[in-house]
């Protein structure tokens, strides 16, 4: 069996998730392949964008972890939302050409987000009746707060349509996208909810945990508007207004953009945060293990990698109501209503207070339940095969 991968985004620009399960799809003996058009904003990379030597135009064959790779990047045209889903698509379209004149079709294609491959994805399946199927890991379909209720202009909606609605199989991270989905589809589209892929081997507890006197939280997530730090930052004011035996150590990327700047600059007790910078998987796993308990305050989420990270290093969790509750419930933390900064700061000082009453083994069995390479893989096996012999 051949799968081409097709991720709406790819490194560097995130997709983590998507070389990761090519590696354990690789590992299970599928062939895999994946076609990346990465599109370069403006706004992050500035003249960096312009470096061609570096982001190459012309697409180009590699092979990344031992996986056959077409690469691309993309500049997007400046205030032209539109337009440019359709130059990403069509590339990837003539990308698509590429890869056929050298590997052949493949049996199956795996899109990442309706985001823009899906649709790219359907564009394919008219022109050469290949099928597909579509992950979705995008959390404002869980259209579960006014961010993500403003992300869905009526300029989208063909594309979500024609994404969604010659989709072989949706795959939805979490049962929480599918009411939203659903209401783009055209035709009776079969859905199977399967989880993200965590490396539980990998993220495993230390033998050799040392106490310490501080109660100490670790959020892995960089700077972006929809991952709240507008509201964990009042939060953990609150928190420390009422007591000092905590701290928190923030862990990602972004946070020199000025509106973070001025987020920070209204905090009061910078005292007790420290900033790491964005890690590496081994960085980030030595930051939850000196960790007592994981806090993510998202507006806005699917199924968090970082969450589930946190949990199968037996790490309680205060998360918001956005993290599906199937991923968090009781036995690994607390969930808060989503954008109040009142009610984290409670949960955050009933954690401090509670944190070592919560059983890490039971915390990590569950995440390995739900997220280990094992059961997200032949589950993913079950559709592509289901999918190819029909």
């Amino acid at each position: 069996m051949r799968v081409l991968l097709l991720p709406s985004w790819y490194l560097p620009e995130g997709g983590q998730f998507v070389r990761h399960q090519a590696l354990v799809l690789k590992e299970r003996g599928v062939d895999v392949h994946n076609l990346a058009n990465v599109s370069l904003g403006w706004r992050k990379y500035g003249r960096k964008a312009l470096d061609f030597a570096t982001y190459p135009l012309v697409p180009y064959f590699t092979e990344e972890d031992g996986i056959p790779v077409l690469r691309s990047f993309t500049r997007p045209i400046p205030r032209a939302t539109v337009l440019n889903i359709r130059l990403w698509a069509r590339r990837t379209l003539r990308m698509y050409d590429m890869y056929f004149q050298r590997f052949g079709h493949p049996d199956l294609i795996h899109a990442h987000s309706a985001t823009w491959a899906a649709y790219a994805a359907a564009l394919i399946k008219r022109r050469y009746g290949i099928p597909y199927v579509l992950t979705e890991h995008r959390g404002m379909f869980g259209y579960r707060s006014d961010y993500a209720r403003g992300f869905f202009q009526d300029e989208f909606e063909p594309f979500f349509r024609a994404g969604f609605s010659y989709a072989d199989c949706i795959i939805p991270v979490s049962d929480q996208l599918i009411p939203k989905i659903k209401t783009y589809c055209e035709r009776d589209v079969p859905f199977r909810v399967i989880g993200n892929i965590v490396d539980t081997d990998f993220f495993a507890p230390s033998s050799d945990r040392k106490e310490h006197t501080l109660t100490r939280f670790v959020s892995v997530n960089g700077y972006y508007r929809e991952k709240g730090y507008d509201i964990l930052l009042p939060a953990w004011d609150k928190l420390c207004d009422r007591r000092r035996d905590v701290h928190l150590t923030i862990v990602g990327e972004n946070f020199d953009s000025p509106e973070f700047q001025r987020i920070w600059s209204a905090c009061r007790h910078k005292d007790t945060v420290t900033f790491t910078g964005e890690l590496n998987r081994e960085g980030v796993r030595e930051q939850l293990r000196k960790a007592d308990a994981f806090v993510i305050s998202s507006r806005v989420e699917a199924e968090p990698v970082a969450v589930l990270e946190a949990m199968a290093m037996g790490l309680p969790v205060v998360a918001s109501e956005v993290v599906p509750e199937y991923e968090t419930p009781t036995l690994c933390g607390m969930r808060v209503p989503v954008e109040n900064p009142d009610a984290l700061a409670l949960a955050l000082n009933r954690m401090a207070d509670s944190y070592k009453r919560y059983d890490a083994a039971a915390i990590r069995n569950h995440t390995i339940q739900i997220a280990s390479k094992q059961i997200v893989t032949k589950q993913l096996m079950d559709v592509y095969t289901r999918i190819c012999s029909n």
